[in-house]
């Protein structure tokens, strides 16, 4: 029977086995997690790129001069021309050249070793380091005394007629090819290709991998599942950007210029607004990299206005941040399903990118209103039409939900996350259409629970203290509790996102909530008071 479990958020049918191509995993086994790396600040960030983009534009310039006048040198008969074109070069060399070349290679250091890109990590990043240093050192060995010999040898010309030795010849074949190294250096750099290096993929794997903190006994099962009780933190909006139609996204910095939290695929962070409101949104990006939170926010006219406030941020606005928090971590499984409605497609972006480096196989079925609504469709397509199966609804219709599941292989993990109605449906279907699966769900709201019993009163006593708080019939546990801990923190207030997590000391709490699972709702050591009550007329709390 198909196990499903419900976590919280954000935000030509039955393809044989076969499209779940498998991918090979990365070698090398995970560094252990070291300690906090040195990081430039945001302002020191931004000035040191600065000042990097600035001496490699300045180095390309002045190679691309040393280049011409080592062809000028090479074709002119003119000994006073070709004495000229090569002093010329001499100069740049010894001083403009150098100066550049050295303030560039600093600044890339600094920006290696004080951002999450590393020296070392990543493709793009070696191939320039090699390149680069192999340009400084040819300079300094090679092109430096070449110059010289080139321009006295010009200078002795006879007759009037000058025409390039070996020296001239050299420089005239050598010299303007590293322009075009450089200039090869420069479009990497933009486009960062390739990916990361071994060393790369066992920093992200060590990222991964390290423990998160956990609010103590009773906080979740699973890995990443217990909630993490962060302090708030204050970050800036850095950059904002439009996915889709309706939907805004936002870089999120930490105003301190330190590293964000770790987290894993599948966590969220609670935004705390400029009005007090407090929203969950699912984090997507590299969770390796530790500079900044990425969060997509689709804007709803019609909820209770913290969509349509951060849509309102602008660059360089201030929020505060809570967590992160994973309620919907990736397990291991031997096959994945991705089922997105809509916003629902954000935390499933990390989960790709997670499922490809473990190797797995994995398809993802994109369900939304139209392909303008659809946020990251051209970076998904990527991945190929074998694994992406995208159903914009107002060109093709619904899916064919049950041949999508039946396709599953045996043990494969069903991830569900969007509007209520396809939650709904794939957890209907599972039993009949998968029941090899595990399915995994996370809302966007509460939905109804028809298992829910009476609301009747119940008394919540403090272990602490021994104080006896009685909650109503037609009140929530949290609203009665906070008459006697007005700090109690909460965020979603509906039973999703694990953030009021109270450890049960005795008693029987009735789950009610949507972060435990089917199997884990018999547990009596944890609740969340915002929606569950207890069964019996007393329960006791770590408060």
């Amino acid at each position: 029977m198909a196990t499903p479990t419900r976590h919280r958020p954000s935000s030509s049918v039955g393809e044989p086995e076969e499209a779940f191509g498998k991918e090979e995993p990365p070698s090398g086994p995970p560094a252990a997690a070291a300690r906090k790396p040195f990081r430039l600040s945001t302002r020191g960030r931004k000035l040191t790129l600065a000042l990097h983009i600035l001496s490699s534009v300045g180095w390309l310039g002045l190679s691309l001069s040393m280049a011409t006048l080592a062809l000028i040198g090479y074709l002119t008969s003119d000994p006073g021309v070709a004495e000229g074109a090569y002093y010329a070069m001499y100069i740049f060399d010894e001083s403009t050249v150098s100066l550049v070349s050295l303030v560039c290679g600093v600044t890339g250091v600094l920006l290696g070793c004080g951002t999450p890109w590393g020296l070392m990590r990543h493709w793009w990043l070696l191939v320039k380091w090699v390149l680069s240093l192999g340009i400084a050192a040819f300079a300094w060995v090679y092109t430096h005394p070449l110059v010289l010999t080139a321009a006295e040898k010009a200078a002795a010309a006879e007759n009037g007629v000058y025409r390039p030795g070996p020296e001239g010849t050299l420089l005239a074949w050598t010299v303007p090819p590293v322009f075009g190294v450089l200039v090869f250096v420069g479009v990497i750099s933009v486009y960062k290709p390739w990916g990361r290096t071994r060393r790369g993929r066992r920093y992200a794997q060590a990222l991964a991998a390290a423990p998160a903190p956990s609010s103590g006994p009773g906080s979740g099962s699973g890995p990443g599942a217990g909630p993490v009780r962060a302090g708030d933190v204050q970050v800036t909006v850095e950059a904002v950007d439009r996915p889709a139609e309706g939907v805004v996204g936002l870089r999120l910095v930490p105003v301190s210029g330190a590293a964000t939290e770790p987290w894993r695929p599948g966590a969220h962070i609670d935004l705390v607004l400029p009005s007090g409101k407090v929203r969950q949104y699912s984090l997507h990006g590299d969770p390796a990299d530790g500079s900044a939170y990425h969060v997509a926010v689709l804007q709803d006219p019609q909820g209770r206005g913290g969509s349509v406030e951060v849509h309102g941020l602008s660059v360089g606005d201030r929020v505060t941040v809570r967590g992160p928090r994973n309620h919907f971590p990736l397990a291991g499984a031997p096959a994945f399903l991705f089922v997105a409605g809509g916003i629902g497609i954000v935390p499933f972006l990390p989960m790709i990118e997670e499922a490809r480096r473990r190797g797995t196989p994995w398809r993802l079925l994109y369900v939304g209103r139209s392909r303008a609504s659809m946020a990251f469709l051209p970076r998904l397509e990527r991945y190929g039409a074998e694994r992406v199966f995208v159903y914009p609804r107002d060109v093709t219709g619904r899916p064919d939900l049950a041949a999508y599941l039946s396709a599953a292989p045996a043990g494969t993990a069903v991830y569900c996350c969007g509007p209520d109605g396809l939650m709904r449906a794939v957890e209907e279907l599972m039993d009949t259409a998968c029941p090899q699966g595990v399915l995994h769900l996370e809302r966007f709201a509460a939905a109804a629970d028809a298992a829910a019993g009476e609301n009747l009163p119940f008394e919540v006593e403090l272990g602490s203290t021994g104080a006896v708080v009685g909650v109503r019939a037609d009140q929530s546990a949290l609203d009665a509790l906070r008459q006697e801990a007005p700090a109690l923190t909460a965020s979603c207030e509906d039973g999703l996102c694990g953030s009021c997590e109270l450890r049960v000391l005795r008693g029987t709490p009735d789950h009610r909530d949507h972060v435990l699972s089917p199997a884990e709702r018999g547990r009596t050591d944890v609740m969340y008071p915002c929606v569950s009550r207890a069964r019996g007329g007393r329960i006791v709390v770590d408060l």
